[in-house]
């Protein structure tokens, strides 16, 4: 983890956005509307349902009133689903509108959306791998109907519902209460029938009459409004199942995840111009900035930012029309906020090096005898924060209680710098109580130390002494990359590389990875190579693959000498 490092975002303006910003859709009169639409009922191993093929049946026949080409599947098996999402990658040209409805089981396991064919087997605890090679990913339907040059591509996923693999008197298949929440991609607008982790009804009772579950009961008279976008549709959708759920004490609100920079429509047409704009002049309209999908990748990297820099690169990248300022506003506030209510200072091309964030308490006298015996006992060899002439290490059996004593006294004085909560939660961890020692590293991390955010990312992400929390996880690496944390550079890159808790975007990877590589991080090499090895978000190139093994193994990094000794000899 280098300690001393080049501003991490001042890169991502320049790398990350280059490799983001190259997408050209083709002309919109030569598009099509696709629609892949699939409805699940009769689930053989699992708990059936009533409304899911009533949904797919309805939709698509809106659908085909608004002037799509259907691809409809009823009840399908892993084949049938498998050679019908065939089919309709056949048809695709690019710059194509392609919408994908699913309303049936869905599954989160570790991040991860998975969608359950009807054949998809019965599983227990510990047989995640079993749903995963009979079910489909989420985000890789999306990510192939991308890869066929689909300029637009909208997802609806009605698959809110409890576990289906629940079973009395069995111990089941961990998964949460609904989907796990998706990033989307430039092009891409993604809507679920209910928010992240919330249950979507089929029915407000058992005598409803509705053929259709309330979800698609509410979005169906809005396919054919042309007048709407894709976020009006949403934002009405939203507003009536809330009150159709509410009815019934059920919260119940459908979450949308908007990657399409401009106005668009379900059919993938900008919406009818309104009269007052009809009659505006023939003058020669300003040029207008190119849409990309780095605005939106750059602004999700930036927004919890506490570094000014941050924001003034990218408002620099609006000045120079690299992007929209479709986030313009939120920076200037931010860049307000961040510098105590002073305005912005003027326009300039250079980026100013980025302030250290705040600390989020005084630090302690140095003199403080309680701060000093925790450092001494306590602290982390790899902790920036900790004084320079305390050289740190592992804590063992011996000394754990000695560090428990002298941290907690070291905590309960007046504002006592943040690194002492660490090293607390640390001294529990080592004497095996989990418990305090979450609550500890839970508290510095809320102030912002950087090796606390990155050990809760780690145990999020893992599922360690709280519920698996990919999302969160990928939150809280992005504020330790932020305050200086390298290793969490590599961490962001290898959760966009398994779309843990987001899209898998192997392109965003590859550009994290080069990140790290510039600060020096010596857990990249493996990773960056295993990237050119296997041509995942870069051109294949085994001997750029072998020169990363090779430099990871002269730092030392164990994973790049077994790399080079399994994919280099010879070369």
């Amino acid at each position: 983890m280098a300690r001393d490092r080049p501003s991490w975002i001042a890169w991502i303006a320049g790398t990350l956005l280059s490799a983001f910003s190259a997408i050209v859709l083709p002309a919109a009169a030569l598009a099509k509307q696709l629609a892949f639409v699939v409805g699940n009922d009769a689930y053989q191993e699992i708990s059936p349902l009533s409304a899911g093929v009533n949904d797919a049946r309805a939709m698509s026949a809106a659908l085909k009133r608004a002037g799509f080409e259907i691809e409809l599947v009823e009840n399908g098996t892993q084949r049938q689903i498998s050679r019908a999402l065939a089919a309709i990658e056949g048809r695709i040209a690019p710059g194509d509108t392609v919408l994908f409805h699913y309303s049936g089981h869905g599954f989160e396991i570790d991040g991860q959306n998975w969608l359950l064919p009807v054949d998809v087997p019965a599983a227990r605890e510990g047989e995640s791998g079993l749903v995963k090679d009979a079910a489909f990913n989420a985000a890789e339907i999306i990510d192939r109907l991308q890869a066929r040059g689909a300029g637009t591509v909208v997802a609806i996923l009605d698959a809110c519902r409890n576990n289906p693999f629940a079973r009395p008197g069995t111990r089941a298949l961990v998964g949460s209460q609904g989907l796990a929440r998706m990033d989307a991609s430039n092009g891409v607008f993604i809507m679920f029938s209910a928010g992240s982790k919330q249950q979507a009804l089929d029915k407000l009772s058992p005598n409803d009459p509705a053929a259709t579950s309330i979800f698609v009961r509410s979005f169906l008279p809005l396919v054919e409004r042309t007048d709407l976008t894709l976020i009006d549709i949403a934002k009405e959708t939203q507003a009536k199942v809330r009150d159709l759920a509410r009815s019934i004490g059920h919260e119940q609100i459908p979450a949308y995840y908007d990657g399409i920079v401009g106005r668009v429509n379900l059919t993938g047409a900008l919406p009818a111009a309104k009269p007052e704009l009809l009659a505006q002049s023939d003058a020669p309209a300003p040029r207008q900035p190119r849409p990309g999908a780095a605005e939106d990748v750059f602004w999700q990297s930036i927004e919890g930012s506490m570094q000014p820099a941050m924001f003034e690169a990218y408002l620099a990248q609006v000045r120079g029309n690299t992007f929209s300022g479709t986030y313009r506003k939120l920076a200037e506030l931010r860049l307000i906020a961040l510098r105590g209510g002073a305005p912005s200072p003027p326009a300039r091309t250079e980026m100013a090096p980025p302030k250290p964030p705040p600390a989020a308490s005084s630090p302690a006298p140095s003199s403080d005898p309680d701060v000093a015996a925790c450092d001494r006992t306590a602290a982390d060899s790899r902790d920036t924060e900790k004084p320079a002439d305390i050289a740190g290490g592992e804590l063992s059996a011996g000394n754990t209680i000695q560090a428990i004593s002298a941290c907690s006294r070291a905590a309960d004085a007046q504002a006592p710098p943040r690194r002492v909560f660490y090293q607390l939660a640390r001294a529990y961890e080592a004497n095996g109580n989990r418990v305090d020692a979450t609550r500890f590293l839970q508290k510095a991390a809320d102030l912002g130390h950087p090796l606390a955010l990155y050990t809760l990312a780690d145990k999020l992400l893992a599922g360690q002494d709280r519920p698996r929390d990919a999302s969160r996880a990928l939150a809280l690496f992005y504020r330790a990359a932020d305050a200086g944390i390298s290793g969490a550079v590599v961490r962001i890159g290898l959760i966009y590389a398994n779309g843990q808790g987001t899209g898998r975007d192997h392109a965003k990877a590859v550009a994290f990875y080069n990140l790290a590589l510039k600060l020096q991080e010596p857990t990249v090499y493996p990773e960056l190579a295993a990237a050119y090895l296997n041509g995942r978000g870069v051109l294949k190139d085994i001997g750029k693959a072998c020169e990363l093994f090779r430099q990871g193994a002269a730092a030392g990094n164990a994973a790049s000498i077994a790399g080079e000794k399994a994919n280099c000899a010879g070369r």
